[in-house]
């Protein structure tokens, strides 16, 4: 695969599991979405059962909320915890290696009946306007646009591929899914839609139709994104054809898309 660049682990003191998921490789020169598609798909294959995640868009403001999401009261990991108090290069070091323990404790503190969230209780999280509907369906009719030049790829030691979020919490301001909304949506739309969550960016969340998806439950599911998103009726028109010839579909967990404004012409 030319377009993938895999991250060589050049140091012998940090794991190969901490290193695939921090940064497996990167994923170079998308002419388009299938391309994209195609180079995930196979790589998919080739790491299995390992889970792929990947960083589509403003990676750098995407990792820098992901970062302040994780200090969650409900999800906060310590890692002196299991490393002890050190110093230096040697805490670096530690830390990354720490991070397998940290997603593991992500995933238990999600688990907990106290930090679960019903889908149904996501219910006008945000008011979107009719600029960012606008938005949202420009970017499904041109995905390619709103990627980052070069997407980052990360390897996620789970069982679902619903569960690879917690490689990359996001949801820190206050009007954004938390990760324990967000985490809720992306598991219901993986049991109840068949709905394959491959990664996200500082604003989306990206998934795709997987051999499961029933088009005969096409109405049914975007009667229950409107009920969440607030769908206008040109984009629940729009959503209902789109699904019905192309595999993705892209869905926002920030209060406003006007960061795409731009973007897309």
């Amino acid at each position: 695969m030319k377009k993938l660049n895999i991250k060589k682990n050049t140091n012998p003191k940090i794991s190969q599991e901490a290193h695939e998921l921090n940064q497996y490789a990167w994923i170079n020169d998308v002419s388009d979405w299938q391309d994209l598609m195609g180079v995930y798909q196979q790589l998919k294959q080739q790491v299995a059962p390992k889970k792929v995640l990947l960083i589509l868009e403003d990676i750098g403001q995407c990792n820098y909320t992901s970062m302040h999401a994780s200090m969650n009261d409900a999800l906060y990991f310590d890692p002196s915890e299991y490393i002890g108090e050190v110093n230096g290069q040697e805490e670096d070091i530690l830390y990354e290696n720490s991070q397998p323990l940290a997603i593991k404790y992500y995933l238990e503190q999600l688990s907990k009946a106290e930090n679960q969230v019903e889908f149904k209780n996501l219910k006008a999280k945000s008011k979107y306007s009719q600029e960012d509907f606008d938005l949202l369906i420009q970017i499904h009719e041109h995905p390619e646009k709103i990627l980052d030049s070069a997407i980052e790829t990360k390897l996620v030691n789970v069982e679902l591929e619903s569960e690879k979020f917690v490689a990359q919490l996001n949801g820190y301001f206050s009007c954004d899914f938390n990760p324990m909304e967000s985490f809720s949506l992306i598991q219901y739309l993986e049991k109840n839609f068949a709905l394959e969550y491959i990664g996200l960016g500082a604003s989306l969340f990206f998934f795709i139709k997987t051999a499961q998806f029933n088009l005969i439950n096409n109405q049914k599911l975007i009667d229950e994104l409107t009920t969440i998103y607030g769908f206008d009726s040109m984009i629940v028109d729009f959503l209902k054809k789109h699904l019905m010839t192309h595999d993705y579909l892209i869905l926002p967990y920030v209060e406003s898309l006007e960061v795409f404004e731009g973007c897309l012409d």
